[in-house]
């Protein structure tokens, strides 16, 4: 009876995901590698960007042979004491798959959450100012309607706070992130967020600051938590974290909410074998497919599979630390003591 429930379990995930690739053109997980499609080219301050007075220092990255004059963006802002070296390397991914990517500097290295939620106001009004400025390789390229916003450790906080003065962002990249004991109200909005932590960060405990960030933001407000296995406070993996889960679920966030490229949900709704913790309230609404109707049941919670503390697959056994990986995208740690 386990094996039929399971197999059953198994078919309907795949029916599903089969039946939502019939409406999408050429979506598969393959297709985001690191670099992406796209050519990608940069330019700093000494090119003509606006220099914000709540930041200091920007790189924008961008696509060369995009094909339509509608591109979307991202702002991101560091951690305490980290420049803005150590979040470039999202730039590249990003921009190569179609994103504009700005990344800033902070005005010291010491700026708290709140001044670094500034500097990420300031730089978007900084970056949107690009579309219309006649010497910019931007000019008339971006959808000014299409941004998100995302940091790491202080800046992943301040990329938290930002929906609450600037509520017209359409997405949230949290990075490992840091908040001082916030409340309801500091995280009280409506902006999707995806939450990425470290298992084993001794500066950010996902305890005490990604699983509060989920908790507090609003249950009405999609969002993910993803802890990465055996992950510290680390900055320089950027996207290939993970294993390069970390690059393939920021980026599917940012498709599916940025974009409202629904082909992507089943990418964000499903667990990875690197993560120690997975849990989401994002749910994939049906999809037209060649029988006209995808029903939302198919995405009702169903055993996946179990896997060890490696990600190794494995079968429920007593006296053993498993991961029970759902449907849904959903992860329970379980021990049974015999």
């Amino acid at each position: 009876m386990k094996k039929i429930l399971y197999l059953s379990s198994l078919l309907i995930l795949i029916n599903s995901v089969i039946c939502h690739a019939q409406t999408c053109d050429s979506l598969l997980l393959e297709s985001i590698t690191n670099p992406g499609p796209f050519t990608v080219s940069s330019y700093d301050e000494s090119s003509g960007i606006l220099n914000g007075v709540d930041y200091s220092g920007a790189t924008i990255y961008y696509p060369d042979n995009y094909p339509s004059n509608s591109l979307p963006s991202i702002v991101l802002v560091p951690g305490f004491m980290n420049t803005e070296s150590t979040i470039q390397n999202w730039g590249p991914f990003l921009a190569s798959h179609g994103i504009i990517t700005m990344t800033i500097g902070t005005n010291t290295l010491v700026d708290t959450h709140t001044e670094r939620r500034d500097a990420l106001v300031d730089a978007v009004n900084s970056l949107k100012s690009e579309n219309q400025r006649l010497q910019s390789p931007l000019y008339t390229k971006m959808d000014t309607s299409l941004f998100a916003v995302g940091g790491f450790s202080k800046g992943g906080g301040g990329a938290q706070l930002t929906p609450l003065i600037m509520p017209s962002i359409k997405a949230v990249v949290a990075l490992y992130p840091w908040l001082d004991s916030p409340t309801t109200s500091d995280l009280n909005h409506s902006v999707p967020v995806i939450i990425i932590s470290g298992q084993i960060d001794a500066i950010a405990p996902p305890s005490t600051h990604a699983d509060v960030h989920y908790a507090l933001t609003p249950s009405t407000t999609d969002k993910l938590k993803y802890e990465v296995a055996f992950a510290s406070h680390d900055p320089l993996s950027g996207p290939n974290g993970g294993g390069g889960d970390i690059g393939i679920k920021v980026f599917s966030w940012l498709q599916n909410y940025l974009l409202e490229d629904s082909c992507y949900c089943p990418i964000i709704v499903s667990s990875v074998n690197s993560a120690s913790s997975y849990i989401t309230n994002a749910v994939c609404a049906s999809t037209t497919s060649t029988n006209n109707q995808l029903s939302q049941q198919s995405y009702k919670k169903q055993l996946h599979k179990v896997t060890d503390v490696l990600g190794r697959e494995s079968k429920k056994i007593k006296n053993a630390t498993l991961f029970y990986i759902y449907n849904d995208g959903t992860v329970e740690k379980k021990l049974i003591i015999e």
